[in-house]
């Protein structure tokens, strides 16, 4: 097209436009043209655009990578329908600690509690009951295979609402004890273990040593509410154990609940409305509840994740936003150096009539510029650490990874964040250098070697930039490294034996295929045959998960009177067999080790075990007279108070071979 024609095209399409149209188009021309002018200054001085460029780029890569870890720890949440209407529900005891009281989240004690409950309240338009991170022993075609699974009550699938791609979900009359078993599949396992089979539904499996039905399949990537990778019913395995007979520890199948709420409840109504039915419960059942006189509903997701962790994301994400503020202070020092050079050049374009503004707004432009390139590079930095991060979770052994609905990905909200911070970035680290430097004094400007009379306040600037400067990073590196000496110490620390000669072997044995003798001679057959093979100097027997994780309760003291329940002692306590210190390489300094004969059956003994570097004094240990005993389900047990060396370990007593422990 000719220019004429076009020059009369433009003026004819800017006749059609309204006012604001027209200051929009010429503001957006503008723009334009600083990008333009921008692009080309910044292109003649490479280093300083590489410089900057690369320091915001690690700035806002790290601040990008962090905030997708809070983004899906925190803020995404499930993927359900309404996730905002799911909570946890939890009694309290108001006068215990948090980590007694579940950390805050309260407990269920059992499960008649939970019964009592969801009959009673009318916030919650569904509930269910659940036990998870379960083992599941399931045998097809006489393949066992062992899962971790989870046990259920029936309207737990309808809660997340998620039903089976294949099959049905599981009713009422599916959960009641005694009830013909049956089992829902995760995606993962149908396709793994059962070939895909379409016709899957109906097929007989054992389930924990009992005939199962299969009745259903999950939908890919559904291992709620942790990695479960099946389910089964809760009263189906663990009937509900009537009040004043309770159990503790792996015993006592007491489960986590949640909810959905109604429409329009609040969680300060649903609070209320629990924080009385826990009172009435309390009134109603003295014996057993009467600690229990509060309550609380907290949103499911956080009570999963737990305080601690949330708060410990959040305080990264604010280590590297103090990270990417130390990346702006340096590109705005060099902003400073950068403007001292080109002084001459904005004198100039005062001079030929150019406003303050807009040499500002210039200047805004190219740290605008930078800005956006630093966020290219820091969203690909933070591509490649999202990548390395979500492998090495994945690398994790089951059980000790995230939940499996935490998924680390750079979605719309975390992009939405890079654009936010690179506009602070393009304001924190380029408006003062733009404003400081166009209050200059064109006259001595435009004289050979003048420095104007704005240099004795960038010299002050840039000085209270460096202190600054340095004193965030001193207090950014004081803080790094006492958050890697504090991981130093979790790696490094010291359980009383070496971690590096013992070795652990899992397993579990159900109620369907052994009776409690069948069960315990089959675990002191099984240490009989390890101590005898040659390859192994020791072995023993205990249900401590992994050598992590052991009970813990109250236990009574003969002699000792107590008022109430909570002026019971505290502490851990974990099932072990003969010859277990010495396995760990413990030497015991006085009292003595477990025997064959510490049996319930001969004489119930437990290790009410001291260590010397804290609580070994005159006086400390009491006469071997003394018994102990667990609440509620064990007999008196004989104290035999052994003094070991140092050693971050439970109290202990006599493996059983427990129908739920699992033996190390």
């Amino acid at each position: 097209m000719p220019p004429t024609a076009n020059a009369s095209f433009n003026c004819a399409t800017a006749g059609l436009l309204t006012d604001n149209q027209k200051k929009f188009v010429m503001i957006l021309d503008s723009f334009r043209q600083d990008v333009r002018v921008g692009l080309r200054v910044l292109f003649k001085d490479k280093i300083f655009c590489f410089l900057a460029v690369l320091v915001l780029g690690l700035g806002i890569g790290g601040a990008t990578t962090q905030f997708t870890v809070v983004n899906a720890v925190v803020l995404r949440g499930f993927s359900f329908p309404h996730p905002e209407q799911l909570v946890s529900v939890g009694l309290i005891d108001p006068k215990a600690s948090d980590q007694n009281n579940n950390f805050g989240f309260g407990q269920i004690p059992t499960a008649q509690d939970y019964e009592d409950l969801k009959a009673a309240q009318k916030s919650c338009s569904l509930m269910a009951g659940y036990l998870s991170g379960s083992t599941i022993n399931v045998t097809y075609k006489d393949s066992p295979q062992r899962y971790n699974g989870g046990y259920v009550t029936e309207d737990f699938f309808k809660i997340t609402g998620v039903s089976p791609i294949i099959g049905r979900d599981f009713t009422a009359a599916d959960n009641k004890p005694g009830a013909e078993r049956v089992v829902i599949l995760g995606h993962e396992i149908w396709k793994r273990d059962f070939n895909s089979d379409p016709n899957v539904v109906g097929r007989n499996v054992r389930v924990n040593s009992k005939a199962a039905t299969i009745i259903g399949v999950m939908p890919p990537n559904f291992k709620f509410p942790g990695f479960e990778e099946l389910w089964t019913p809760l009263y189906n395995q663990f009937p509900p154990i009537p009040r004043g007979q309770l159990v503790i520890g792996a015993n006592n199948a007491a489960p986590a609940v949640i909810g959905r709420l109604k429409p329009g409840v609040t969680l300060d109504q649903a609070n209320a409305e629990f924080v009385n039915l826990a009172r009435q419960l309390a009134r109603d059942n003295p014996k057993t509840n009467q600690n229990f006189t509060s309550a609380t509903v907290q949103p499911l997701a956080k009570s999963i994740i737990g305080v601690q962790f949330r708060q410990t994301v959040w305080a990264m994400l604010a280590a590297v936003i103090l990270v990417l503020l130390i990346a702006c202070v340096n590109v705005m020092n060099m902003q400073f150096g950068r403007a001292a050079l080109r002084a001459r050049e904005l004198a100039i374009r005062g001079a030929l009539g150019a406003t303050r503004w807009r040499l500002v707004r210039q200047m805004l432009t190219e740290s605008l510029v930078i800005a956006v390139f630093g966020a290219l590079v820091g969203v690909l930095l933070a591509y490649w650490s999202v990548d390395l991060l979500t492998r090495a979770m994945d690398a994790l052994p089951s059980g000790f990874n995230l939940p499996y609905w935490i998924r680390f990905t750079i979605d719309a909200r975390v992009l939405a964040f890079t654009v936010g911070v690179t506009l602070v970035a393009t304001i924190v680290s380029g408006l003062v250098p733009a404003i400081v430097s166009v209050h200059s004094n064109a006259a001595e400007m435009m004289k050979e070697g003048g420095r104007g009379n704005s240099s004795r306040l960038v010299n002050i600037i840039t000085r209270l930039l460096v202190v600054g400067q340095i004193a965030l990073t001193a207090a950014l590196l004081i803080a790094t490294t006492l958050e890697i000496r504090s991981i130093r110490n979790q790696l490094r620390l010291d359980y009383g034996y070496d971690e590096n000669a013992i070795y652990s072997a899992r397993m579990a044995l159900m109620e369907g295929a052994y009776t409690e003798d069948g069960r315990r001679d089959f675990f002191k057959r099984a240490v009989r045959e390890l101590r005898a093979n040659p390859q192994f100097d020791s072995a023993a027997l205990s249900d401590r998960f992994r050598m992590t994780f052991a009970g813990s309760g109250q236990y009574e003291v003969d002699g000792e009177s107590y008022l109430t329940d909570r002026d019971r002692p505290r502490g851990n306590f974990e099932s072990v067999s003969d010859l277990y210190f010495s396995t760990l390489g413990l030497k015991i300094l006085e009292g003595r080790d477990f025997t064959i004969d510490d049996a319930d059956a001969k004489q119930p003994v437990a290790d009410d075990r001291r260590r010397r570097s804290r609580h070994l004094d005159a006086g400390t240990v009491r006469s071997a007279d003394r018994h102990r005993r667990l609440l509620h389900a064990t007999p008196w047990r004989i104290a035999i108070h052994s003094i070991l060396h140092d050693s971050r370990s439970a109290a202990r007593r006599p493996a059983r071979g427990n129908a739920r422990s699992s033996s190390e």
